[in-house]
């Protein structure tokens, strides 16, 4: 058994002991607790008042203080009216962002696409332009490119988008094949509110191989040498490539088979005769590409009474072309966009028929045409996008019917005359 020792004398203690006999001190002690402290509920009221009136304050800062929203090729920016989407493209597709904006150039100076920025209604898709730009104090294109590029990219100042009917904005974007990729376009449009809204889209620029045939270095005299070149030309050259042949003034009795790429095709006019053809053009879909179009310009399409002038399932453009004698002079068909301009339409059963979807568009214009003496001048059966299609300056004379507008596309005809 221990005994039990005084911690402070070292003298033996009873086992009951609470002091030592000989010292005195005391053996168990005792802490000496404080009575707890009263806070006044007075003061803890202030402080919740001010605890609660710091997190308020630190809610509205956030919600109140200016945000930056920034996307690539689209931005939803949401404010106490409405949620709106923002579209940045160079589409007729209001609801398609584009990321990646590609081009090619060849050997022209320079080249121009308008830039178009789209705001709908989120929830509605419907157009928000009026009412989200009076929301906006300023708006401008910026652009992030190489500073070794020979030529750079400019931008012309963002305008109100008048002549692209559903485009909030519009920028017109000029390059060349030596502005050196990748570019950054950056719509910046700064609310009233202090928000900044900030959309990217990267324009790459592929330069192109220009290849001109005339008949000084190319058989081009008859249908099968002209069918033959071309069969040439679609297997040896890029799709990017520009093709332009300028055709003689002889008349080309069998069927021309455009596909595989764009052709430019113009004619020419010697002895009083144009380049003619008449057994007509079949421009069939280029497979994966609708970025490259086809012109035709000065060529004569005269028929026999039946057969179709040109049919195309691809993107063609005619200018100052005649048709005359067909049972349909042109047929755009499939997924595609066909314009013309400054043509003459006479004496056909159908001068133009639309059939053809796909949902996009290019060049609105169906200007200064001629269309006289056919049993229906136009016949829109179903367009490929819901644009505008001008007729200004275009004459309707002695046609069965004028129009035929069985789809209900938006026309303009107020320019037009009819006789």
């Amino acid at each position: 058994m221990t005994e039990k020792k005084c911690p402070h004398c070292g003298a033996f203690l009873p086992e009951e002991a609470a002091f030592c006999p000989r010292c005195a001190n005391v053996l168990n002690r005792r802490t000496l607790k404080k009575p707890p402290r009263h806070v006044p509920a007075r003061l803890l009221r202030l402080l919740g008042f001010l605890c609660l009136a710091a997190a308020l304050a630190a809610v509205l800062w956030s919600s109140l203080s200016p945000k930056t929203y920034e996307g690539t090729g689209e931005v939803t920016y949401a404010d106490s009216d409405s949620s709106y989407q923002l579209i940045s493209n160079v589409s007729t597709d209001r609801y398609y962002p584009m990321a990646e904006i590609p081009q090619i150039a060849g050997d022209q100076e320079s080249y121009r696409f308008p830039l178009r920025l789209y705001i709908n209604y989120r929830d509605t898709g419907a157009d928000a332009s009026g009412m989200f730009l009076q929301k906006v104090s300023s708006c401008e294109l910026a652009i992030e490119q190489p500073e070794t590029s020979r030529r750079p990219v400019t931008a012309s100042q963002p305008v109100p988008a008048d002549e692209f009917p559903g485009v909030a904005m519009v920028s017109y974007i000029d390059y060349s094949r030596d502005s050196v990729s990748p570019i950054e376009l950056v719509w910046n449009l700064r609310m009233a509110n202090g928000d900044t809204v900030r959309i990217r889209s990267t324009l790459t620029v592929t330069p192109t191989q220009t290849y001109y045939y005339d008949s000084e270095n190319a058989d081009l005299s008859d249908s099968q040498a002209l069918q033959a070149l071309i069969d040439q030309l679609a297997r040896e050259t890029r799709p990017e490539d520009v093709v332009k042949i300028q055709l003689p003034a002889v008349t080309y009795t069998e069927p021309l088979i455009l596909s595989g790429r764009s052709f430019n095709l113009t004619g020419s006019r010697s002895g009083g005769q144009r380049t003619c053809f008449t057994a007509g053009i079949q421009m069939r879909a280029q497979k994966g590409n609708q970025n490259w179009i086809s012109i035709f310009d000065g060529i004569d399409f005269i028929g026999g009474g039946s057969g179709v002038g040109l049919s195309t399932a691809d993107r063609v453009r005619t200018e100052n072309c005649r048709f005359s004698g067909w049972k349909t002079a042109i047929l755009a068909y499939g997924d595609t966009w066909v314009n013309t301009v400054g043509c003459t339409f006479e004496d056909n059963e159908t001068g133009l028929h639309y059939n053809a979807g796909g949902g996009f568009g290019s060049d609105t214009r169906f200007t200064g045409n001629t269309f006289r003496g056919n049993t229906t001048a136009v016949l829109l059966e179903k367009v490929s996008a819901d644009l505008l299609m001008d007729f200004s300056d275009c004459l309707f004379e002695r046609n069965g019917t004028d129009i035929d507008n069985r789809c209900d596309q938006p026309v303009s005809i107020s320019q037009a005359v009819f006789q």
